[in-house]
């Protein structure tokens, strides 16, 4: 069985796209994301397959019953944005071991198991299933994942909206000891670094652009449909988690319906200095133009520029600095060196970008 893996390229819209893929027929998967890489070591050396089933069901309660799911708003799906579900855990308990057989397994084994288990247990069919989406979100988690066979899906958006929803998301932390300059370097990180890194595995990636995911549904999903070899259904056009229309999650803020044919990446310019802009452009040069996301500022090259602090790192040290901690105090300095380190004009020489799904 064909293994997918879901990662994220910032607030790029993974959830969004796994919502899409709910669904169809050919899919199985478990609705959100999946730290496997931790669950495969928690588990790997357990007997009792009983005990990894419950194992599962305890770290992972808000797939059984989606009230619990506050964050990815699953407590209020449905047009009514009142409706949730429920999933039976003797049902998954039975499934699984039923499905996996041995305790002699590996991490394709486990992982397909519990998957085909969850499916079964929601009621679905188990004889058309071809795919395993495993949302996996961050692509560190791959490195723990070497008997695994999969291929990578990777979500993009244009940059400065990608900094502005990770800035929103920071900034609604209400524990100030959340916002943190790690925190901030993670998701630049991930933006300068992530997709590279992708490509350079060892795993095919495939990208998906969240506009495009939007403004061209039909045709994305149907590339989508070509590539892995299943049939495009009508579905794959609504957002829903176990049938359930869903309007994105908290972090938003906004009730979002669905797919947009309207959908235009918006960025917040309160967020920036203007030579941020600038740098961020200039050093993601190679990455905007072959996904055709627009250049706002000048040419302006910023090897001088990169050096002074963000308007976001600003913020960030601000809350960092009221936690009275001199350890935070210290990690300022650290990742703002690493966070010039980022902006290197050679970052992305001799990478083969993938075209993304849509384009191919």
């Amino acid at each position: 069985m064909k293994i997918v893996v879901l990662i994220a390229g910032g607030r790029a819209g993974t959830d969004f796209f796994q919502s899409l893929l709910d669904r169809h027929t050919s899919i199985s998967q478990l609705p959100g994301s999946f730290a496997f890489d931790q669950f495969w070591i928690k588990s790997k050396n357990e007997k009792s397959l009983e005990k990894i089933a419950e194992m599962f069901i305890n770290d992972y309660k808000h797939f059984f019953d989606s009230r619990l799911n506050i964050l990815e708003r699953h407590h209020a799906l449905g047009d009514e944005r009142k409706s949730f579900y429920l999933v039976d855990k003797k049902l998954f308990i039975r499934h699984f071991i039923n499905i996996i057989k041995s305790n002699n397994f590996n991490q394709s084994q486990l992982l397909v198991s519990l998957n085909l288990a969850y499916s079964a247990s929601s009621g679905e069919d188990l004889s058309t299933k071809q795919i395993i989406v495993l949302n996996l979100h961050h692509l560190y988690r791959i490195n723990f994942l070497k008997e695994l066979d999969f291929e990578i899906i990777y979500s993009i958006r244009d940059p400065l909206s990608n900094y502005t929803s990770v800035m929103n998301e920071l900034l609604s932390y209400q524990n100030r000891k959340q916002m943190t300059p790690w925190a901030y370097y993670f998701h630049l990180n991930r933006m300068f670094n992530g997709l590279k890194d992708a490509i350079n595995s060892t795993k095919k990636v495939h990208v998906i652009k969240l506009d495009k995911l939007h403004t061209d549904n039909v045709k994305v999903m149907k590339n989508f449909c070509s590539i892995f070899n299943i049939q495009y259904k009508d579905s794959l056009t609504e957002s829903t988690y176990h049938n359930k229309k869903w309007w994105g999650d908290a972090t938003s803020k906004n009730f979002l319906d669905g797919v947009n044919p309207n959908f235009a990446d918006q960025y917040d310019k309160g967020l920036f200095f203007e030579k941020d802009i600038m740098c961020l452009e200039y050093y993601l040069n190679s990455f905007i133009t072959k996904y055709n996301y627009p250049i706002t500022s000048g040419s302006t090259k910023c090897k001088l520029l990169k050096y002074l602090p963000l308007k976001g790192e600003f913020m960030v040290w601000k809350k960092t600095i009221t936690t009275f901690s001199i350890k935070n105090f210290l990690s300022i300095f650290v990742y703002w060196i690493k966070r010039v380190n980022l902006m290197n004009s050679k970052i992305y020489q001799n990478i083969n970008y993938p075209d993304p799904i849509g384009e191919q």
